[in-house]
């Protein structure tokens, strides 16, 4: 870490070399890119082929799926990367510097406007919309997304003025980057791999590094976040949708899962803003948008003309087109909670059409009080397939999860991969069905493959 604590994190330190653990990653891939972009070599171990990975190469990072991180001179590991992982014990042989991402993002911020938003779905949303608002409004904004936002060509981008906007990093025990002059507390959930009460104390532990004239903007009613800003230094407002609060976002009108809505600012109306991403979880994310923004005095007709081209993430409610009638669907998330939301702006968008769900069960579907969620999740689907990727391995959750699904009366059968995923969809979708992938692993291929494997199959008939 002392190359690092001394500013050592730019092409002109030579030569420049960083290796990524996992560089595919959520928040890894944006780290890569940014790095990337700026001049650096990277390397990165990454077991998987997932698409990231081919993106990853087209720009430059060279990636391989084992642990060597032979020649370079830092070593950035995700935080739930543990001291004993093979290729932090040869960076540790090798004296290579190591770091997390968070660590590493909060020493690049250092001499920026720096941004950091953290929560469970918010924080992606809220994050893309400020730095596209940001880069629309010419204030060439740095930022570092944890999903793929395709206006910015990517996790992010490079810019060259003073703004740095980060998505924020959980793991066991840390939460960074630390130490932003605006940090975002958004929808944060008890509901962790971890130990809460490590939770509770690294989120108060991030809290508490923004500096004494810095701003914090929290969300209103959540009881981790109440308490994480108890008593902070730096200016502190709150944020709702539910009732009157520093910022409010009220007479929300939805159409087709979009919504329209207006904020109040301490009381006074600022702006009504129409949003092209549907869903009411990314009103919250546009309000907490609208908040930072003016907070970093951007004209408020700036805000709403950013806020309404904005065009949303990848895998979040990303359309993915459609073939032979089908129209097909993909969302990262894989938790209960994100489950039914995603359903949910499914059938508000196409109405009575018969919704399929496939679901890839990941870290967020092991425990059994998460797969105890998922019977109310999917009711709303006419149809489930359930399956696990290659990274989860095994088929021990997806099969318990199906006979919980049938015994709750969802129409549900376990697939037992991508290949099966197919062919049950190839024998059984119909024109004007929906098709909604879900999840983590493979489950975000299935689309691209999908359409492959029908059109090749349509070629031959």
């Amino acid at each position: 870490m002392d190359r690092l604590r001394r500013g050592e994190t730019r092409a002109e330190v030579a030569p420049a070399h960083a290796h990524l653990v996992g560089i595919a990653g959520r928040g890894m891939s944006g780290l890569a890119q940014l790095l990337v972009q700026r001049g650096m070599l990277v390397t990165g171990s990454e077991p998987s082929s997932r698409p990231a990975v081919e993106r990853l190469k087209r720009l430059g990072a060279r990636i391989h799926a084992g642990h060597s991180p032979r020649g370079a001179q830092f070593l950035v590991y995700h935080p739930e990367v543990g001291r004993d992982h093979p290729s932090r014990l040869a960076a540790t042989r090798r004296g290579i510097d190591q770091a997390s991402v968070g660590q590493w993002l909060g020493l690049m911020m250092r001499q920026s406007i720096s941004l950091a938003a953290v929560g469970r779905r918010t924080a992606s949303m809220a994050s893309a919309m400020i730095g596209w608002t940001l880069t629309r409004a010419g204030l060439d904004p740095t930022i570092v997304l944890g999903a793929e936002v395709p206006q910015l060509g990517g996790w992010g981008r490079v810019g060259s003025g003073p703004h740095f906007v980060a998505e924020g990093i959980e793991g066991p025990g840390e939460i960074g980057p630390a130490a932003p002059r605006l940090a975002l507390l958004l929808d944060l959930v008890e509901e962790c791999p971890w130990l809460v009460e490590d939770r509770k104390a690294a989120i108060r532990q991030f809290a508490c590094s923004v500096p004494a004239d810095g701003y914090v903007l929290a969300l209103e009613d959540n009881p981790m976040v109440a308490e994480a800003v108890r008593d902070l230094a730096p200016v502190v407002e709150r944020i709702s949708l539910d009732r009157p609060s520093d910022w409010w976002g009220a007479d929300l009108r939805e159409d087709r899962g979009c919504f329209r809505f207006r904020a109040f600012h301490k009381g006074r109306f600022a702006v009504e803003v129409q949003l092209r991403v549907p869903g009411r979880r990314n009103v919250l994310g546009a309000l907490a948008a609208v908040a930072a923004c003016d907070r970093l005095s951007v004209p408020i007709q700036e805000i709403k003309q950013g806020l309404e081209e904005f065009t949303g993430l990848s895998r979040d409610f990303e359309s993915r087109g459609s073939y032979r009638g089908v129209t097909l669907v993909d969302d990262a998330g894989c938790d209960p909670e994100s489950v039914a939301e995603t359903l949910s702006i499914a059938r508000q968008v196409f109405g009575p059409r018969p919704i399929w769900a496939v679901i890839c069960t990941g870290e967020d579907a092991r425990s059994a009080a998460a797969e105890a969620g998922y019977p109310t999740a999917l009711a709303t689907a006419d149809h489930v397939l359930v399956t696990e990727g290659s990274q989860v391995g095994g088929g021990r959750r997806a099969n318990s999860l199906v006979e919980a699904l049938i015994a709750s009366g969802v129409n549900a059968r376990e697939a037992t991969g991508l290949d099966d995923v197919i062919r049950e969809l190839d024998r059984n979708l119909e024109p004007g069905d929906v098709l909604v992938t879900l999840g983590a692993g493979d489950v975000g291929t299935i689309a691209d493959a999908f359409i492959r494997r029908l059109s090749r199959d349509h070629q031959g008939r």
